[in-house]
């Protein structure tokens, strides 16, 4: 008895298959060609990006590391909730960092999906985290420098209107500093100083001087760049692809504020009893974790706030595309 033929369904899925192998090696092969003074750049502006939109203290191979664990346990073929299923909240919010990176660093993808030698992995890694490290320095450097010296020496003292600790959210986050017991959530990541630190960050600090959005307390001085200092024809976010806010940047900024306006003079995890790392993720979880239908769209109105306040018209698309099935184009059609 002659074998029946295969089927076209089987013909069409192996063929599927192999296209989407070759578009893959394909990319591999652009990508060993890349000169390796590109190759390196790359990188440093990736590794820029980690800390303002991944993770505000994870390594990088940890963060890999957690997706070859996953990997292995088959955890990471199915859906989201899926992934999710271990115990342990500290592997959750690396595994979610983890989709963050290879989102915002193509470069660890590639790498991964290569089957590259664990040594160039390891030099990467290197590489990107030295990156990453040396932009939230920056950033420390620029905002300690430029919160107003009023402000600071107000909680120097422990003044009763700047209470920050580890168990509240900072007045700061709050727009004119007021958080109202009958509804917490009113005003919360409205503040408008932790604004204007947004705007100094990822757009410009000329931006955060606009007098359209001045500060009740104190404005931004005006900083005067160092002779180190390149003028850039691209902003922050512009440089790191950022076309709409990302709560991981108004978490990392809410944090490197809190810094800037401590009497700390390094930075460090632990201020005292202050735990900026799990200040960061409550953050974090506040806007990607939402308990309800009601909370998501609260958090979804809460961004697209940011993106009005940071973007104004540039990049209205991506934060709100429109609705096309809804306009007069498509209904006109639709109609006829």
């Amino acid at each position: 008895m002659s074998p029946s033929p295969p089927s076209s369904s089987s013909h069409a899925e192996t063929l599927l298959s192999l296209k989407r192998r070759i578009a893959a090696l394909e990319e591999l092969n652009a990508e060993l060609h890349t000169p390796a003074e590109r190759k390196s750049n790359n990188q440093v502006l990736e590794g820029r990006v980690i800390r303002r939109l991944v993770c505000l203290t994870e390594r990088v191979e940890d963060l890999v590391s957690e997706f070859d664990r996953r990997t292995t346990l088959g955890t990471t073929d199915g859906s989201d909730d899926e992934a999710f299923e271990s115990s342990h909240t500290i592997e959750n919010r690396r595994y979610r960092s983890y989709k963050k990176l290879v989102m915002w660093c193509p470069s660890v993808r590639m790498l991964i999906q290569s089957s590259a030698e664990s040594s160039e992995l390891a030099g990467m890694c290197n590489k990107l985290n030295r990156s990453a490290d040396a932009a939230r320095g920056d950033d420390t450097t620029s905002l300690k420098f430029t919160v107003a010296s009023c402000v600071r020496e107000a909680i120097r003292n422990y003044h009763p209107d700047y209470c920050v600790t580890s168990y509240s959210w900072p007045s700061y986050l709050y727009r004119d500093g007021h958080y109202d017991t009958k509804n917490p959530t009113k005003g919360l990541f409205k503040g408008e100083l932790l604004v204007k630190a947004v705007k100094h960050i990822f757009t410009s600090p000329t931006s955060a001087e606009n007098p359209s959005a001045s500060l009740s307390l104190c404005d931004f001085p005006k900083r005067r760049r160092t002779t180190g200092e390149r003028r850039t024809r691209c902003d922050v976010a512009g440089l790191l692809g950022m076309k709409s806010i990302q709560p991981r940047a108004i978490a990392y900024t809410a944090v490197q504020l809190r810094f800037a306006l401590s009497s700390a003079g390094s930075w460090r995890i632990m201020d005292d009893d202050f735990d900026q790392e799990e200040f960061y993720h409550n953050i974090v979880d506040y806007f990607e974790l939402c308990p309800s239908r009601e909370a998501t769209k609260e958090v979804e109105n809460l961004l697209l706030w940011w993106n009005q306040q940071v973007f104004g018209r540039r990049n209205v698309s991506e934060y709100r595309p429109q609705k096309t099935e809804r306009l007069s184009v498509v209904m006109t059609s639709t109609a006829r």
